[in-house]
Order: structure tokens, then sequence, then C-alpha cells
């Protein structure tokens, strides 16, 4: 039961840890991250030669990036930007990380000058191991718990298994007993007997005179 304990505990850690990359500088790619992990996002070469670039998700601005230096960064407490290689990580990742980025970067002159967009799929293949092991920590459970009503059950029934040979063993006794009663009553009524057989022929013994 603790292995399996510890097993849960072991693969938890481990989908937190995951960490996934994925190239998103062409338009529509397919990105993918570990629920609960961490996702390394390649936005652009190197942001610090672009003048302004803004990130959404959906119709949520995540992120806007003006003079190097972040303007808004909605998800500054889990993620980290490099802006010399252009990669935004994303740590802790949650069902509403995933979803439709785009990105927009912008000129000098304040007109869009690029535009592309990246799906990001969250993935749940952690739950499957997750959902087996919780299974296999139940059956233990109702394994241990049948085995020690089993044990109880066979405790309580030593001492009605134990009073019922000492009753039998007591009636046997006692059936004895009128047994050797009878014996010893033919017994003394035999000895009556021959004292009955014994007692008449005294008197026809002649004596005599001298």
């Amino acid at each position: 039961m603790e292995a399996v304990i510890g097993l849960l505990v072991m693969i938890l850690g481990v989908s937190h840890g995951v960490e996934t990359y994925c190239d998103g500088r062409q338009d529509g790619a397919q990105c993918y991250g570990a629920l609960g992990g961490t996702v390394v996002l390649q936005l652009m070469d190197n942001a610090s030669e672009i003048s302004k670039y803004q990130w959404s998700i959906n119709t949520t601005t995540i992120l806007i990036w003006r003079n190097n230096t972040f303007v808004i960064n909605a998800i500054a407490n889990r993620s980290f930007f490099t802006p010399s290689d252009g990669t935004f990580r994303i740590n802790n990742l949650s069902w509403t990380d995933g979803g439709e980025y785009t990105l927009q970067i912008f000129g000098s002159d304040g007109q869009v000058s690029e535009r592309r967009t990246l799906q990001l799929t969250i993935q749940v293949g952690y739950l499957p191991i997750m959902a087996g092991v919780l299974s296999a920590l139940v059956i233990l459970l109702v394994v241990g718990v049948a085995v020690i009503c089993a044990q109880k059950k066979k405790q309580n029934n030593k001492p009605k298994e134990e009073e019922d040979h000492e009753l039998t063993y007591a009636d046997v006794r006692m059936v004895q007993q009128p047994v050797r009663q009878m014996q010893k009553k033919a017994e003394t009524e035999v000895e009556v007997e021959y004292g009955q057989i014994k007692f008449p022929e005294r008197p026809q013994q002649t004596v005599e005179p001298a």
C-alpha cells in the first residue's frame, strides 16, 4: 500500500516536472504541454530588435512588449521571457492555458508588420496512469479490509467452538456415571445372593458329642 502511494506521488511529481518545447515561429504551429508541466514557446528569433509586439489568447491580451520592456504580462507569476532568443516559458500549465494564441509584431511606424497564430493543446496523458494507480490503491484497501474482517470473524468463532467441545465432554461424562452406578448395584446384588446361598447351608452341619 505504501509502495502504491509512493508511486502516485512520484507520478504527480513527474507530471509537474515535464517540460515541452514548441517552435511557434511558423504560422499555425501546433504546440502541446502537459497539465501541470512547463512549455517553452519559440515566438521569435530576437525580441530586442522588435520595437513592439502583442501576444493574446483568443480575445484576452497576455503580453505587450514595448521598447525592450513589458507593458503587460498577465501571467508574470508563472512565466519567464528571454528577449535574446525570443522564447516564452509558461510554468504550471492549467486548462485555461490551452487555446489559440495570436502574435502581432509592430513596426517602427506603429503598424502591424507580421501576424501569426499557434494552437496550444494541454495534454492529459498522465491522467490514465494516475487513475490506474488510484484504482490499485482502492483494490488494496478493499483487500486489506476483507482480510481484517476475516481474521476478526475467525477469532470470534474460536471461543464458540471451544464451548461446544466442553459441553460435549460434559454430556459424555454424565452419561457414563449412571453406567458405573448400575455396575456397582449389580455387584452388590450378586454379593447378597451369594450370602443368601451360603446362609441356609450352616444348620445342616452335625456336631458329634465328645
